[in-house]
Formats: structure tokens, C-alpha cells, sequence
């Protein structure tokens, strides 16, 4: 159950269940590309770390998830051009937060909200996706 408004910085969405309140523009977004669970706490990981480059392994160990796992997540947020992968000398890839991709401004938008918020809005996705 969402409501949107018109407030001072543009339309809003307001959850029934939770009344956080988030940009409808974030909202779509996330809700669009089914960034939940893992998906939806890589891009908080980015979002709170916007310049610093990080190993599979250290995300990995940051994320309590495995490699493989975490690779196909990665591996989908390159092809939409939100994250970069650049290998370092050693043959090492390095990957890290395209500032330069529309999404990006969403990103730093959800790093900015605490844990409540974004279990919130996150479980706010999930009764849409089980509504449709």
C-alpha cells in the first residue's frame, strides 16, 4: 500500500505500512531492477563507500556472502553499468561505484537513510512484488 504526494522536492512515496517516506524516483528504481535482500545491500555497501575501489574477496567478507554468489550480482550491476571493474598489475579486479551513471544519485540517496528506513522501503518492495 502506497501513497504518492507532491511535496517540496517532488513527488514522494509514502508506505501505508511504515510511513517512511523516500523519492518516488528511488522507489521506482529499486522496484524496477528488484533490488532487495543482497542486490539492495551492495548498493548500500557502494553507496556508503561512493570512492573507494574494493576485491571480491573484501566484499565478500564485508557482506558474510559467498564469492560466487556475490560475482552474479556483481556481474549484473556492471552490465547495467552502475558498478565499474577495472584489474589492477597483479590481475586482480577491483570494482567500485560509477559516478557517472544516472542510478548513482539514487545510491547516495538510500546511504544517506538509516537501517529502519531501509528495512522498511525494502519491505515495502516486497509487498508490492507479492501483490502483482
Amino acid at each position: 500500500m502506497v501513497k504518492i504526494i507532491e511535496g517540496k522536492k517532488g513527488k514522494m512515496v509514502i508506505s501505508g505500512y511504515c510511513g517512511k517516506i523516500i523519492d518516488e524516483e528511488t522507489f521506482s528504481f529499486l522496484k524496477e531492477h528488484d533490488f532487495t535482500g543482497q542486490r539492495l545491500r551492495l548498493l548500500l555497501f557502494w553507496g556508503r563507500h561512493p570512492y573507494a575501489s574494493f576485491n571480491l574477496d573484501g566484499i565478500a567478507h564485508v557482506m558474510e556472502i559467498t564469492r560466487h554468489h556475490l560475482m552474479e550480482i556483481i556481474k549484473d550491476l556492471i552490465d547495467k553499468g552502475i558498478i565499474n571493474e577495472q584489474y589492477c598489475t597483479s590481475g586482480i579486479a577491483h570494482y567500485s561505484l560509477n559516478h557517472e551513471h544516472e542510478y548513482s544519485g539514487h545510491i547516495k540517496r538510500l546511504a544517506a537513510m538509516d537501517w529502519s528506513e531501509i528495512n522498511s522501503i525494502e519491505g515495502e518492495l516486497e509487498r508490492e512484488s507479492l501483490s502483482v
